[in-house]
């Protein structure tokens, strides 16, 4: 069937001024012209296609920029030089008389809250206290190059640190095996074990959870006889390994421009998740905070058999211990809510806060060195802390296949974070973060930071609000705060041998404040949205029970549940048209809108895709109530029954004998036929429609033509131009006339309208033909479709003007 010619200027191609028909050569550049050429518009019978300008032309614009940056100039080379290191476009405008002053202060600052947080969150990776100061410098002094954030404070991050913790565990998981094979194999060769080994009790690893300590007295005993240097360095060789492959990752997926993954982690599930992570974060301090030996477990569940060898062996605390950590936590506390966050002084001192960490870490190793309270009391400590800095190695690289799946969840996780604190103080001081930048700054951090002993670094929200509270300008903060620890790692690291390991437990402790705070969210949330409830309930229980890589996971599933749900039963209505106005609203919301007599104005909110074309289907049909297919097939019995009776009543005439009732006859006697309501036209709001398929384009075909077949015209109103193109690209119009897709709602009203008191108009003038002007049936309907493509013609250009 050819094509009717195309019927609303709207979407009609416009000719331009300065535009040459095909064929005619261009004066302009070769590469210019034949870009150009290529999105040139193409003519066809129908006329002109629909122009392509607000999404194409932008494309070319795109491609020729890109071009453009691909030439070697010094203005370019600049250019990406400034987007590869940030740094020099801040401190273009940097002033030494008014920015370093108060960037000076602010790294002070961060340097002093960087030493105590650097060794306490080391202790929740499984590593030594030095590797938490390790990272606090290196990535701190890599993201001063690359990172385009003024204000966060990177190094140490409580929740990235205990996830690391969990992939330290996975490595001493498999020394433990490894050695147990090795025991055993010394067994079976003959030589002498002077411990007995056994096997670990069903009755802990039961449920997923694996005991990492104490599998059995014997088992423990034989690997305290054992060098713990060869454990110490399988723990540091997970930990930077999986730090390296999140780096690399998180570099790719920048240079991919990747940030945009971001936004799938919404607000709720991450608050969810970092309250989920505090969970494990504060039960792994237990022990510490009170001096009690709780073995150590991994896997689902884990928290449920920690808890109860707590339990069990809280009737023997360390006194000594648990003093100092409840005397920390006072400490601390008092510090910060009574001192630190008083109005008057923080007016007083510019908001620059007291070290509470760093007093208590000197309190308590002046304390500890003095009474010696790891011998007269068997309090745990620190223990040695090397100088100077480690050599470079990248002898982690044989773990690596080990980590890659944890790499993952450490990446999104730490990116999420740290992004979303990076987000939130640019706002407030107005200027932009480049989500792809970011994730190559921290990429880069890790990347480095793992050749040289640094586990995953993040964001820190308490130590990023300090750094901005207190006046930093500039990542300059950064540089001075490395300077401390420089000083700390080269100097007087040996100083802090005898810290008591409680007081950094109650360091710990104390900085989970704000974490948990978060289940003052619920409350919130309840109220605004009971979807968004559900994600931060699930995605919190499930961290707590089944471990934190699977809690992201579920989290991050269940919250794209929502979202599926959402398109694939949005909302869909009827519209009605505002009194004396060309403006048609949702009826269900509005009750003085108008019905139009004849006219089904329906609106779905969601784009259209393969997934949700059933429901798209059922809802019009429900909204409408005209269902086509079954129309059709009453439509197919009225006919087939009309033509028996027909039949009947012939044979009934030559016969003689007398006449009988004959409704058994009728197979729809006594049935009412229901008709399509008086319903002429149904107009498809597009407006909500973002985006289409193919398969979209196949059904809307089927469902123009099917209400075709029962005397109902379709149309498509408001559509977006990627809609329109795909409609173009797919087909659509060599099966649906162009009138059918109308610019706006109310011009396919006025369409709809002017084409069915035509229709009346044709179907009036064929009862007054007399039959002699009838040809055949076929040939009538073709000439009275020509007439109406015409006088369609008309309308669409009286309906334009």
């Amino acid at each position: 069937m050819a094509n009717p010619p195309e019927l609303f200027p709207c979407l009609r191609h416009t000719v331009l001024e300065d535009e040459k028909p095909e064929g005619v050569p261009s004066k302009e550049n070769k590469t210019t012209s034949s870009l150009a050429r290529f999105f040139k518009r193409k003519k066809t019978k129908a006329g002109y296609l629909p122009r392509r300008n607000a999404i194409l032309e932008k494309s070319v614009e795109k491609l020729r920029a890109s071009l453009n940056c691909c030439k070697c100039s010094k203005h370019t080379a600049a250019k990406r030089l400034k987007q590869l290191f940030p740094f020099t476009s801040i401190l273009d405008g940097y002033s030494g008389l008014y920015d370093l002053p108060c960037d000076i202060i602010a790294g002070l600052t961060i340097g002093i809250m960087h030493i105590p947080q650097g060794m306490a969150y080391a202790l929740l990776t499984q590593l030594p206290p030095v590797y938490g100061l390790y990272t606090s410098f290196f990535p701190v002094l890599i993201y001063f190059f690359f990172g385009t954030s003024r204000h966060i404070s990177v190094g140490t991050f409580a929740v990235v640190s205990l996830m690391i913790g969990s992939v330290v565990d996975k490595g001493h998981v498999a020394w433990q095996r490894h050695e147990l094979q090795g025991a055993i194999q010394d067994i079976s060769t003959g030589h002498n074990i002077t411990h007995s080994l056994q096997e670990p009790d069903p009755a802990s690893t039961s449920l997923g959870a694996t005991n990492l300590s104490s599998a059995s007295p014997g088992f423990d005993n034989f690997f305290r006889t054992r060098p713990l240097s060869e454990l110490d360095m399988v723990k540091v060789g997970y930990a930077m390994a999986v730090t390296f492959c999140v780096g690399i990752l998180q570099v790719v997926l920048g240079f991919l421009r990747m940030g945009f993954l971001t936004t799938f982690l919404s607000d709720p599930l991450i608050s969810g998740f970092t309250t989920g992570a505090a969970i494990h974060v504060f039960s792994s301090q237990i022990k510490s905070a009170f001096g009690v030996k709780v073995d150590r477990y991994s896997g689902p569940l884990k928290l449920i058999f920690s808890y109860h060898d707590f339990f069990t062996h809280l009737n023997h605390p360390n006194l000594v211990t648990m003093t100092i950590t409840i005397v920390t936590v006072l400490f601390l506390i008092g510090i910060k809510e009574g001192i630190n966050n008083n109005k008057k002084f923080r007016e007083t001192f510019r908001g620059i806060p007291i070290p509470g960490e760093l007093i208590v870490l000197i309190i308590g190793t002046v304390l500890s060195k003095h009474f010696q309270l790891h011998k007269q009391f068997d309090v745990e400590v620190i223990g040695h802390i090397p100088k100077g800095f480690p050599t470079a190695s990248l002898a982690f690289v044989k773990y690596l296949p080990d980590v890659i799946g944890e790499s993952f969840a450490i990446c999104f996780t730490a990116f999420a974070t740290s992004f979303a604190i990076s987000k939130i103080l640019a706002d407030k001081h107005n200027y932009i973060v480049d989500p792809n930048q970011e994730l190559i700054a921290h990429g880069m951090s890790n990347f480095l930071g793992s050749m040289c002993s640094s586990f995953c670094s993040a964001a820190s929200l308490s130590r990023s609000m300090v750094q901005e509270g207190v006046g930093g300008k500039t990542q300059i903060v950064s540089l001075i705060s490395s300077v401390l620890v420089v000083i700390v790692l080269l100097a007087l690291g040996p100083m802090f041998e005898d810290v008591p390991n409680s007081i950094l437990a109650a360091i710990i402790i104390v900085s989970l404040k704000g974490l948990f705070f978060q289940f003052a969210e619920l409350k919130r949330l309840w109220k605004v949205s009971k979807v968004d409830y559900t994600v931060w309930l699930v995605t919190f229980f499930a961290t707590v029970l089944l471990d934190v890589d699977l809690g992201l996971l579920i989290g991050l599933i269940y919250n794209l549940v929502p979202i599926l749900l959402r398109t694939q039963e949005p909302y869909s209505c009827l519209l009605g048209r505002v009194p004396n106005t060309d403006i048609y609203v949702d009826c269900n919301i509005y009750k003085e809108t108008v019905q139009l007599p004849g006219i089904k104005i329906f609106k779905f909110e969601s784009p259209l895709y393969f997934a949700n074309m059933d429901n798209f289907k059922s809802a019009l049909v429900k909204a409408t109530n005209v269902d086509p297919h079954y129309l059709k097939l009453l439509k197919n019995e009225m006919k087939d029954t009309d033509m028996t009776l027909r039949h009947r009543e012939v044979c009934l005439a030559t016969s003689e004998e007398p006449c009988e009732s004959h409704d058994h006859l009728h197979p729809l006697s006594g049935r009412s036929v229901p008709s399509n309501c008086g319903t002429f036209a149904i107009i498809i709001d597009g407006s909500a429609i973002q985006y289409v398929d193919s398969v979209t384009v196949r059904v809307l075909k089927d469902i123009v033509l099917d209400y075709r077949d029962v005397d109902i015209d379709v149309y498509l109103g408001d559509c977006k131009a990627s809609v329109r193109i795909m409609l173009e690209k797919s087909g659509f119009y060599n099966h649906v006339y162009r009138r059918n897709v109308c610019a706006t709602i109310h011009h396919a009203v006025q369409v709809a309208q002017k084409s069915a008191a035509m229709s009346k108009e044709t179907l009036a003038s064929t009862f007054t033909m007399a039959p002699e002007d009838f040809l055949q049936e076929g040939e009538f309907v073709r000439l009275d479709l020509e007439n109406s493509v015409e006088s369609m013609d008309k309308i669409a250009a009286e309906g334009s003007s």
